[in-house]
């Protein structure tokens, strides 16, 4: 593996996981004061992957083809939702 490989790969696994699943922290957990940072990253390591959950289960029971358009639709649905109920609970 080259150099150029792995940093893709890097960035690849920061997109599909860490993104999402911040922004899921971020929407159950409003405050910073609700966890430190370590724990925020290792929830929101977990949370990462239910885009990857909800595009199994769409296709496992609604026949929903699991490409590129689905999974880049899914991660971005998920972060935008995510980032929506954040803001909503930090208006309050």
């Amino acid at each position: 593996m080259d150099l150029a490989t792995i940093i893709i790969g890097t960035f690849g696994m920061i997109l599909l996981v860490f993104i999402p699943g911040i922004s899921l922290t971020m929407a159950i957990f409003p405050k910073k004061e609700d966890l430190e940072l370590i724990e925020r990253l290792g929830v929101s390591l977990v949370l990462g992957f239910i885009p990857q959950f909800l595009l199994y289960f769409g296709s496992k029971n609604f026949f929903i083809p699991i490409n590129t358009v689905t999974t880049s639709a899914t991660i971005l649905l998920v972060t935008l939702i995510g980032i929506l109920v954040w803001w909503i609970r930090s208006k309050k």
